[in-house]
């Protein structure tokens, strides 16, 4: 479990009276990459259980943007992505008003990146909005995601965790939506599921 905050900004998020938190719990184990190892990670299965009624998108083309049968703040998504033509393409959550964080594949620098430059609120530190980006080599041509979606919080583990990228988020409680997006081009939607995440207790 890592803690999600940066010392630089720490001080001053704007979760008054509280600080920082914790990422989801994850298992961690060595995975194969060529003739390499590396440390991946994945979600425990205990978040399967707060996995509340599932929606289901239907495979299809998206040029530009696509808004999706999806809504929620507290979110499991699955999700595979084909490239086509698209320079960038990836999933928008907490859309709304204006916010959106973006959770995408630059295809010609072979990244996996979120970006919160629109996220939601920014203004207590300079260094807060930004993009956060790792590469990412596709396996057998297809970006596999899963997105952990909560009320602050937006984790990806991308290729079964074989890259991770966490980022705290701060938008309204009104951003709620989800969408496709493809840049300059096309992405296919070769399948996505996701379901709303019932409040984890401590016990």
């Amino acid at each position: 479990m890592g803690w999600l905050g940066n010392w630089d900004y720490a001080k001053v998020e704007p979760t008054p009276p509280w600080r920082g938190m914790q990422s989801v719990p994850r298992e961690l184990r060595l995975a194969a990459a060529g003739t390499d190892l590396l440390l991946a990670q994945r979600p425990v299965r205990e978040v399967e259980a707060l996995r509340g009624p599932a929606f289901s998108v239907p495979p299809g083309e998206v040029a530009g943007r696509r808004v999706l049968p999806v809504s929620g703040d507290a979110l499991d998504v699955l999700a595979v992505l084909r490239p086509g033509s698209a320079s960038a393409f990836g999933l928008a959550v907490r859309v709304g008003d204006g916010e959106e964080t973006l959770v995408g594949y630059d295809v010609p620098g072979s990244r996996l990146f979120v970006d919160r430059t629109r996220a939601g609120r920014s203004d207590f530190h300079p260094d807060f909005a930004g993009r956060h980006s790792g590469r990412l080599a596709l396996d057998g041509g297809l970006l596999r995601l899963r997105v952990l979606v909560d009320r602050s919080s937006v984790e990806v583990f991308a290729e079964d965790g074989r890259m991770v990228i966490s980022d705290r988020v701060f938008p309204r409680a009104t951003s709620r939506g989800v969408a496709a997006f493809a840049d300059g081009g096309t992405v296919e939607i070769v399948s996505l599921r996701a379901w709303p995440l019932a409040a984890a207790v401590s016990r």
